[in-house]
């Protein structure tokens, strides 16, 4: 394999650069000899002076463990407040109701972030009949001609949305 002048210039220089980092390396790990006596001077050398030390220290972790999970929300303080809690103003209108073939009324309530088909014997796509969800907060009770029973399920608050004649 034929390899262009710049690539071998630039693969000499890497190998190079690798061969003085390792010998470099390795000349700092080794310790400087002792030095070697003179004949001129005595023959008892007087005893090496002691190199302070750093006195140890406590570790301190520079990288300590982390995690993806957000640090856990504070405390929510407490609050009493002495009024009754009420249910929230109901959230649903509706927007259509019909009757196909004599069958039992169909009903489309708008609200919620959400548009819900509710019946009580149908077969449209996405229907809630009694006893169903909508959303997460209400439930269907009950479903009749003139009205349309909801119960907001963290308070258990029963509401009633009438029907107009149309």
């Amino acid at each position: 394999m034929k390899l262009p002048l710049y690539l071998w210039v630039l693969l000499l220089l890497t190998v190079l650069g690798c061969g003085w980092l390792f010998w470099a390396d390795e000349d700092a790990s080794v310790e400087a000899p002792a030095p070697v006596a003179s004949r001129a001077t005595p023959a008892i050398a007087p005893p090496p002076a002691k190199v302070p030390t750093a006195q140890p220290t406590a570790l301190v972790d520079i990288f300590p463990g982390q995690t993806w999970l957000p640090p856990s929300p504070p405390p929510a303080p407490v609050v009493t407040d002495s009024t009754p809690a009420s249910a929230p103003p109901m959230p649903f209108t509706v927007s259509a109701q019909w009757r196909f073939q004599n069958q039992a009324k169909i009903v489309v309530l708008r609200g919620n972030g959400g548009q819900y088909t509710l019946c009580n014997q149908c077969t449209v796509p996405g229907r809630i009949r009694p006893g169903g969800l909508l959303g997460k907060d209400y439930r269907l009770d009950k479903l009749t001609d003139t009205s349309v029973v909801l119960t907001y399920l963290p308070m258990k608050h029963v509401s009633t949305l009438r029907l107009d004649a149309r």
